[in-house]
């Protein structure tokens, strides 16, 4: 039984490839399903049913089956591909995971945390030396280089490809400074220098999120890190990060997280946990210290 009869992706190509400057590839259409990733943001036209498309910043180009296109590569400079072809009965038969690459979206911003490089660069390696298995571990490399491409972009949490704006930094870091206090939207929207309106309209575009949701995701965020030392009680870590009382703080945990904050410090029992310090990791692009629970163990 082949491994897209089981449910992966079948392979039927990779390269790494260096275009000529200038040089034109298409117009063509193809039989399969083709995801290309250009690392640098060049000059580069992909042109889809005729429509010029701007590859100029790094990106991914989907293309699917019997879709026009051609790429015109940069006039000025050699430019660096990296492709694989592969066909995906879940793509084929419309899955609703993949929904992003089913509609008429073909070029993917690359996001600065993105692990797509990697699993694609990954791919490239396993196809060179063709250790054992390598076709199976290339079937399995690129159902997960499909699934984080449309999580990422699909997840208005993802980390944006570009920096934020200052006013925005300058924000949240004010939110981080006054967690324990009782802060509105309208003294954070001060921070930024602008309008509450405008704040809230540039806030969600560079954030994915309202900065209510910012507010409360934080201050979520850093009950987790109280409630993992144990030595607080539910009670104290309400007050500690700007509830007005225990029952809303409860409330509000149980409809983000799902359990309640009782549960959660029962969790993190285990002594691994309870020596964590508070530590702020630049280079993380999600919160420390925190214990995520993902299934259940079953005896």
């Amino acid at each position: 039984m082949s491994d897209n009869e089981k449910g992966w992706p079948l392979v039927h190509s990779v390269g790494d490839v260096w275009a000529q400057a200038g040089s034109v590839l298409g117009t063509r259409t193809i039989h399969d399903y083709e995801l290309v990733y250009f690392p640098e943001g060049t000059a580069t036209l992909y042109e889809l049913e005729g429509v010029p498309i701007e590859l100029d910043k790094p990106c991914f180009v989907f293309t699917r089956p019997d879709e026009a296109h051609r790429y015109l590569f940069d006039p000025a400079r050699k430019v660096r591909h990296l492709f694989i072809h592969f066909d995906y009965d879940n793509l084929r038969n419309a899955d609703i995971r993949f929904n992003t690459l089913l509609k008429e979206c073909n070029k993917l911003l690359v996001s600065n945390n993105s692990l797509l490089p990697g699993l694609i660069k990954q791919m490239l390696r396993i196809a060179n030396f063709q250790l054992p298995y390598w076709k199976r571990r290339l079937s399995v490399l690129m159902s997960a280089a499909l699934e984080e491409l449309c999580a990422s972009a699909d997840n208005a949490l993802e980390e944006l490809a570009n920096p934020l704006p200052i006013p925005i930094a300058r924000a949240i870091a004010y939110m981080e400074e006054h967690l324990e206090e009782p802060i509105s939207i309208d003294s954070i929207a001060q921070q930024s220098g602008w309008s509450h309106e405008h704040f809230t309209r540039t806030f969600v575009a560079s954030v994915g999120m309202t900065p209510k949701r910012a507010l409360l995701e934080r201050r979520i965020l850093r009950a987790e890190q109280l409630m993992m030392s144990g030595q607080w009680t539910v009670k104290q870590i309400a007050y500690r990060v700007g509830f007005g009382d225990e029952h809303h703080f409860s409330k509000m945990y149980k409809r983000i997280r799902g359990i309640t904050a009782t549960a959660y410090i029962e969790r993190c029992e285990n002594s691994l946990f309870r020596h964590t310090t508070a530590k702020i990791d630049p280079e993380a692009p999600y919160p420390v210290n925190r214990y995520i629970l993902v299934n259940e163990y079953m005896e």
